[in-house]
C-alpha cells in the first residue's frame, strides 16, 4: 500500500500552507474589476440583446375592425399581421369590377383585399391559376367547395344578395404579403367570413358604383 505523506507547514519558520494562500493584492483587485465592472456590463449587453429581440416580434398598433368599411373581428386578421409599430389601410379601384384593401405595417405591404368580378363559369380552380393569387389549383378546397386557400393565399366565392347581372359572380382575394404572417388556418376563417360580409355591398349589388374609402391609418 502506498503511504501519502503531508507535510504540515512549520509555520516559526514562516512556512505556509499551499492550500490556504492569502491572495496577492493583484489577485484581488482583478476579482473586483470582474466582480463591478465586467460582469454589470455584460448583463446590461445581454438584456439589450433580448430587449432588441423581443421589441422586433411586437405590435405597437392596434389591428383595425375593418376592412375599408367592411367589418372584420381584430382576432381573424391578428394572426395574419407581422409585428410593427404602424398599420395603414388604403382601398382602390383601378378598374371596373375590382376593388382592393391594402394593409401595410410600417410602410410594407402585409395584407391586400380584393373582390372581383369574374365570368360566371370560372371556378375557383380556374381563378387559383392567375400568377398573382399566391393561390395554386391543387391547393386546399373547403368541403363546401366555396373556397380554396393556402398559407399566403386565399379565394372565395361571394354569393351576392342581389347581383346585377346573372352572366357574372363575384370572388374575394386575401393575399399575404412580406410584412404579413403565412397562416393557412387563419386565412381559411378570413376568406369565410369577407366573402360572407361583401355579399350585401355596394361592390356585389352593382359592378360600377362602388366608390373607393379614405384612407385610413391606426397607430
Amino acid at each position: 500500500m502506498r503511504t501519502l505523506n503531508l507535510k504540515i507547514p512549520d509555520r516559526e519558520k514562516g512556512e505556509t500552507d499551499p492550500f490556504m494562500r492569502v491572495p496577492s493584492k493583484g489577485y484581488l483587485a482583478e476579482q473586483r474589476l470582474i466582480r463591478h465592472t465586467i460582469l454589470p456590463l455584460c448583463g446590461v449587453m445581454i438584456l439589450g440583446f433580448f430587449g432588441s429581440a423581443c421589441s422586433s416580434t411586437e405590435k405597437s398598433f392596434t389591428t383595425p375592425k375593418s376592412l375599408c368599411g367592411t367589418p372584420i373581428s381584430p382576432k381573424l386578421l391578428t394572426p395574419l399581421l407581422g409585428p410593427g409599430k404602424k398599420l395603414s389601410m388604403t382601398s382602390t379601384n383601378d378598374t371596373k369590377g375590382f376593388k382592393t384593401c391594402r394593409i401595410n405595417v410600417d410602410g410594407k405591404a402585409a395584407l391586400s383585399i380584393s373582390s372581383q368580378w369574374e365570368n360566371k363559369e370560372k371556378s375557383l380552380r380556374d381563378v387559383a391559376a392567375y400568377a398573382y393569387n399566391n393561390v395554386d389549383p391543387g391547393d386546399q378546397v373547403s368541403g363546401d367547395g366555396m373556397y380554396i386557400y393556402s398559407d399566403t393565399g386565399a379565394i372565395g366565392h361571394v354569393v351576392c344578395t342581389e347581383p346585377p347581372t346573372a352572366s357574372e359572380r363575384v370572388f374575394a382575394f386575401i393575399r399575404v404579403s412580406d410584412a404579413g404572417k403565412p397562416d393557412e388556418s387563419a386565412l381559411a376563417k378570413l376568406i369565410r367570413t369577407y366573402s360572407e360580409s361583401i355579399k350585401d355591398s355596394e361592390h356585389c349589388k352593382n359592378e360600377k358604383d362602388w366608390v373607393p374609402e379614405p384612407d385610413r391609418t391606426w397607430q
